[in-house]
Formats: structure tokens, C-alpha cells, sequence
């Protein structure tokens, strides 16, 4: 493996709190508090668009999503922290020579600023957002057009996420997949190559791996 593939929220951070925050602050601002649901951690993934869509159903407007990032740009980083165990993790891929990129549905730029203020964004050496390329994922391009950009190859590359989004889109794309299970998804359907109980996990894939990680 010389490429790792990060999905962000679930995988390398946990941003369920703020993206909760973000979100009441939208539905009051648009007088839709009565929306809120119990737990929002089912809802992320996919981006702000796909959040607001589940969240809203036939309310939904494409006004509200500039207005949610809005919120979101002003206070990218409150109770956002990484999991236990990733600067670590990351630390080690670097020291063994890998490269490690972001591949998100989160625009770019606040991925940027949240990685940033969490001193993580030094260990990569691409983040590709939600809107850095014509499509996200589930597409492949992202990863395809971000390996391309690393001058490296599908067959040395592994993508990390907790979503199907992030199966799906490596799957399409040729890559290996790593599911992260202590990210946000309850998708037992989630076929991968690997299965990852704790972040720790992921340096077991230096060498390829094996089935049994988990």
C-alpha cells in the first residue's frame, strides 16, 4: 500500500456535536426546529446537501444549504476532535513513506480550516472536498482524479471511510476499501475488503493487510 485515502467525518474525525450545532442553528434560523432529530448521526455523510435533504424531506430548499455552510465556516471547530488514536496512526504512515490524502463531501475548504485548527492537516498530502471536483462521492472520481493529481496507481491505494459512499465510490474505482466501524454508519450491508474495529487497526494495511484485521 503506498496511498491511503481518508474519508473525514467518522473516519478520522468525530463531528457529529458540531455538525448537530450547525444544524439547529439552521433549522431556527429557518423556523424548522421541530425537524431536529434525536441523533444526527445517521444523517452524515454525503455532504451538506444530502444532511439537509434527509433531515428537511419535501421542506427541503437549495437556500439552505449556503446558509448552513455559512454557520458551519463561522464555527468549523467547537467540540470536533480526532478519534483516538489518528494523529498517531498518521504519524506512523508518514514515518513509513506513505502518501495520505482526504477524500470528503465536506466543502474544502472548511475540511481545510477544520483539519487545520486540529494540527492534522500537515500529514496530508492532498484533501479533495465536495466540491474540488464536478462530482463527490459515491462517484469514483474523486479518488481516481486525487491519485492522479499523487501520480500514483489504484492498485497501491486503500480507501478509508465509514459510509457506503465510501465503499461504493472505491469499489467503481478499482481501490481497496477499509470500513471504519467506529465511524457514524449502522450499515451492516457494507461489503469491504477490510473491517477495522479501532483506528490503531488501520497500520495493520501498511502491507496489505489481511481479512481479519477486525
Amino acid at each position: 500500500m503506498k496511498v491511503f485515502l481518508f474519508d473525514l467525518d467518522g473516519t478520522l474525525i468525530d463531528s457529529a456535536e458540531d455538525i448537530a450545532l450547525i444544524l439547529r442553528t439552521t433549522l431556527e434560523r429557518i423556523g424548522k426546529t421541530y425537524k431536529m432529530p434525536q441523533s444526527i448521526k445517521n444523517f452524515i455523510g454525503g455532504g451538506v446537501k444530502a444532511l439537509l435533504e434527509r433531515v428537511l424531506k419535501e421542506e427541503f430548499k437549495e437556500e439552505y444549504v449556503e446558509l448552513f455552510r455559512k454557520y458551519y465556516r463561522e464555527n468549523p471547530v467547537i467540540k470536533t476532535k480526532p478519534y483516538k488514536g489518528i494523529p498517531d496512526v498518521l504519524f506512523n504512515l508518514k514515518q513509513e513513506g506513505k502518501k495520505l490524502a482526504v477524500i470528503t463531501n465536506k466543502p474544502e475548504d472548511i475540511s481545510r480550516e477544520i483539519l487545520k485548527r486540529l494540527n492534522l492537516l500537515e500529514f496530508f498530502d492532498f484533501i479533495a472536498g465536495g466540491d474540488t471536483f464536478p462530482e463527490k462521492k459515491p462517484s469514483p472520481m474523486p479518488l481516481v482524479r486525487s491519485l492522479q493529481i499523487l501520480g500514483e496507481n489504484v492498485e497501491g491505494a486503500i480507501m478509508i471511510g465509514d459510509t457506503s459512499a465510501d465503499i461504493t465510490a472505491a469499489v467503481c474505482a478499482g481501490i481497496k476499501t477499509a470500513f471504519a466501524e467506529w465511524g457514524y454508519s449502522e450499515d451492516v450491508k457494507i461489503k469491504a475488503d477490510f473491517y477495522l474495529k479501532k483506528p490503531e487497526d488501520i497500520l495493520g494495511l501498511i502491507s496489505g493487510g489481511n481479512k481479519d484485521v477486525s
